[in-house]
């Protein structure tokens, strides 16, 4: 099978690339905007273009018959600031591609990467969110996603592709740059590790359902094969997790204090609870999650060269550790964010 991943030098796509390719027998193209950046695993037919160009899609979707779709830019916190623009740089680079594919008749399968932390409506009953709960997103971010997937089910419903929707946790599984706005776990083992400060956005009371790269990537593969014209399936643990849940994991696995930064104003307006109800995905997929939150911090730890641990944390570390312990009785302070009705 032709397969195609938009997105592949994101830190999901990246994986997902690598994961797809240990698997697959056919030929894997991926398209890369940035030129001088990576190029893709070994293996790959990397095409170097723009989904704002229909030639460069075109030249990208002829003859794929799956297309794994994560091109995406900016985050739930910065999504907002220019909307006119990131309308131009998350849904027409989208609606481009679909064009092409209804003028090439090629009828793809296509995997859309959406959000399960952003896009479904706030609520307070604590009941994890089923795919057909109402989407009513705080962000322009949710809001791009939610348009894509109503495209998709509009092209569908059509006849000139069929699309599964995966509406993802919070990725995590691979370290990421500390000044990176999304992907708490990434950024955090990354900062950790070096000694220096976590940066916090929004209330560190916040909940959300965290699932690991190598899960999210095993459900992208199973989702390959269309069962259905259209379908929407949540990807997550099912299971909550604090941003102080995480950090006092991480604590405990890294053997040392965290120093946390807040900016509770950066964020103010995230959801403080999002879980994801999985019976869907295990029910059509036969897929679980196989790798728990402790687990994977572990695996993110161990894979870290560590060739200065016997030197101890580092100076800012041992200068201004409070614990992530102590850091929860700070937050209490904090008032938790809340939707009125």
């Amino acid at each position: 099978m032709s397969i195609g991943i938009t997105g592949s030098t994101g830190f999901v796509g990246s994986y997902l690339s690598r994961y797809v390719l240990d698997r697959n027998p056919g030929p894997v193209r991926l398209l890369a905007r940035n030129s001088t950046g990576p190029t893709g695993p070994a293996g790959a037919t990397v095409l170097h273009g723009d989904l704002l160009s229909r030639s460069d899609c075109e030249r990208f979707a002829d003859g794929l018959k799956l297309i794994y779709y994560l091109a995406h830019n900016h985050s739930p916190i910065d999504s907002d600031y220019d909307l006119p623009g990131d309308t131009l740089a998350n849904l027409v680079p989208l609606l481009n591609l679909l064009q092409v594919i209804r003028c090439l008749g090629t009828k793809p399968h296509i995997v859309y990467f959406s959000s399960g932390g952003a896009i479904y409506t706030p609520k307070h009953d604590r009941i994890p969110y089923r795919e057909t709960d109402p989407c009513e997103s705080l962000s322009s971010y949710g809001i791009q996603k939610f348009a894509a997937e109503q495209y998709l089910r509009m092209a569908a419903l059509k006849g000139y592709l069929t699309a599964t929707v995966l509406r993802v946790g919070n990725a995590y599984g691979t370290l990421l740059s500390q000044f990176r706005m999304q992907g708490l776990i990434g950024v955090a083992v990354n900062s950790a590790v070096r000694g220096e400060p976590v940066r916090i956005f929004g209330n560190p009371n916040n909940v959300r359902d965290y699932i690991h790269l190598q899960d999210i990537s095993e459900i992208a593969t199973r989702a390959a094969l269309s069962r259905q014209p259209f379908s929407i399936v949540n990807v997550g643990s099912g299971v909550g997790h604090s941003v102080l849940d995480v950090l006092g994991l991480l604590e405990e696995e890294l053997g040392e204090p965290i120093e946390p930064n807040f900016d509770p104003d950066c964020g103010i307006w995230l959801t403080d609870w999002v879980v994801l109800d999985t019976r869907k995905a295990r029910d059509e997929f036969g897929w679980s999650p196989a790798i728990d939150l402790r687990s994977g911090i572990r695996q993110m730890l161990d894979g870290w060269p560590r060739e200065s641990q016997s030197e101890g944390p580092g100076p800012q570390r041992r200068a201004n550790a409070a614990g992530i312990e102590h850091v929860r009785s700070r937050s209490k302070q904090l008032r938790p964010f809340s939707i009125s009705g």
